[in-house]
């Protein structure tokens, strides 16, 4: 009778330990086999650092807000959008239904697709005792009504590059504002900055370009301009843009006017 029940105690804990794996496993999605449509603009949500005890202990955890988006395109290259700095590259799946940036290049990188659904992604990548999990949300492109405020600077970073290289951001703070109206014209009030007078009031018009959702003043006009939109809240607004002229990258950071 010990040895039956025994025996039977054996058969249900590796039944137990069986069904276990079959959970952890399941939570890691193949886009091989996915109805969902991920190819497409993720905006960034947060990414949270995890570093662990040899023992699976979490010993740290730290976790940003980060602005910009993450966009897979359908011909297999990506575009990231966050804080200073464009990056592009390419994409695949690989055989153990891991998500790659990059693939057989020194700046490979391997994800596991934890969460997927229409408007949700989560990625993590580990390495030894680090995990980074970084999560979107499918991006929404903003509205006229909107954006239709008065959007006072916060600060700028402008990053200067070259062919290969995007060199450290400068930060700066000039007062002023950028006020974007119902009937398609945009105010541009600057002050004075860093001892040089402020310059004169600039207006124009500006509005919603496809595809990209892009932020465009003066279209079709010899001084246009096409900002991405990286994020935009109840009171914050924040637009990047490329000046291939002078080789600078913009990244403006505004608070709507209380």
């Amino acid at each position: 009778m010990k040895r039956y029940l025994y025996i039977c105690f054996v058969l249900l804990t590796a039944l137990y330990i069986n069904a276990c794996k079959k959970e952890v496993k399941s939570t890691n999605i193949c886009l091989h086999d996915s109805s969902i449509d991920y190819m497409k603009r993720w905006a960034i949500l947060t990414t949270q650092t995890d570093v662990f005890e040899t023992n699976g202990a979490v010993k740290s955890r730290t976790v940003i807000h980060p602005n910009g988006f993450f966009q897979i395109n359908s011909d297999f290259t990506y575009n990231l959008f966050s804080d200073d700095a464009p990056v592009n590259g390419k994409w695949n799946i690989n055989k153990t239904c891991d998500f790659v940036l990059n693939p057989n290049t020194a700046k490979e990188r391997r994800f596991l697709v934890i969460t997927l659904s229409d408007d949700s992604l989560t990625l993590r990548q580990t390495s030894g005792l680090t995990s980074v999990t970084q999560r979107y949300a499918a991006f929404k492109c903003p509205s006229l009504a909107s954006l239709e405020f008065r959007w006072d600077n916060a600060f700028t970073l402008r990053a200067p590059y070259s062919t290969d290289t995007v060199f450290k951001a400068m930060r700066s703070k000039q007062p002023g504002y950028f006020k974007l109206n119902a009937d398609a014209s945009y105010n541009l009030i600057l002050g004075a900055f860093n001892g040089v007078p402020a310059p004169p009031p600039a207006t124009g018009t500006w509005g919603i370009a496809q595809p990209g959702c892009l932020l465009v003043l003066d279209k079709n006009k010899t001084d246009e301009r096409s900002y991405e939109v990286q994020k935009l809240t109840a009171d914050s607004l924040v637009i990047w843009r490329k000046d291939t002229v002078i080789k600078q990258n913009f990244l403006q950071h505004f608070f709507k006017h209380k």
